[in-house]
Formats: structure tokens, sequence, C-alpha cells
């Protein structure tokens, strides 16, 4: 009977931490015609956080570690989606990202340097 119930809780446990999980492997950031883009290649839907580290004019609402927080900008990405936006995603930038499987609120930030939870 003690096996039975560490079995069964070992299954809830996997099963309902699935779409919880770490999906920064999901995500992968490429070029379009008007800027870099945040690609989901998984077959689940994936939210992002991200920001970027260009400074100039126009850019500045992105820039990680402004107004309190650090990620600035928030989307969930279907499987296949692309994201595109030339002021949150910027050529000539580095896009920082987190990512986990699941719709809004799969993100919790843990710090102002970027570490964060999927909950």
């Amino acid at each position: 009977m003690r096996e039975f119930r560490f079995l069964a809780t070992i299954i809830f446990l996997f099963c309902c931490s699935a779409q919880a999980e770490d999906a920064l492997r999901c995500v992968s950031v490429g070029q379009g015609d008007r800027s870099q883009t945040l690609n989901n290649t998984c077959d689940f839907d994936v939210e992002v956080l991200w920001c970027h580290d260009r400074s100039d004019t126009g850019y500045k609402r992105s820039l990680c570690g402004s107004n309190g927080r650090y990620y600035q900008k928030q989307a969930v990405l279907s499987p296949g989606q692309v994201k595109e936006n030339q002021f949150s995603l910027p050529f000539n930038s580095t896009i920082v990202f987190a990512a986990c499987g699941g719709s809004y609120y799969s993100i919790r930030e843990m710090d102002s340097g970027g570490g964060y939870l999927c909950q």
C-alpha cells in the first residue's frame, strides 16, 4: 500500500507540473523584416517575458531592468507562432527572455536580475 501511495504521488506531481515547466528550449530568437523575432518551436503554448539592452530614444520602454522590474514585455506564443515588433525586439540589441509552458501568469519573476520560476 505504501508503494502505491508513493507511485500515485509521483504520477500526480509529474502530470500536474508538465505545463509549468521551463520552456527556454522552445523559444528561439530570429531575424524578421522589421525586427528580431521570438519563435515558439514547441507544440504547446509558451508564455514569454523579454527585454533588450538598446537604450536609444524610442526603445527605452523595453529596456531590461527599468520601471522596477527586469523583464518589460509579455506574450503567450501558440505553437509555431512568431512574435515581431520593431520597438520591443529591435535590431542591434541583445534580447533576454524567460519562457514557461502555459498561458499568462505561468512565470514569476524572482529578482531584479532576470531570475524567474515557472508556476
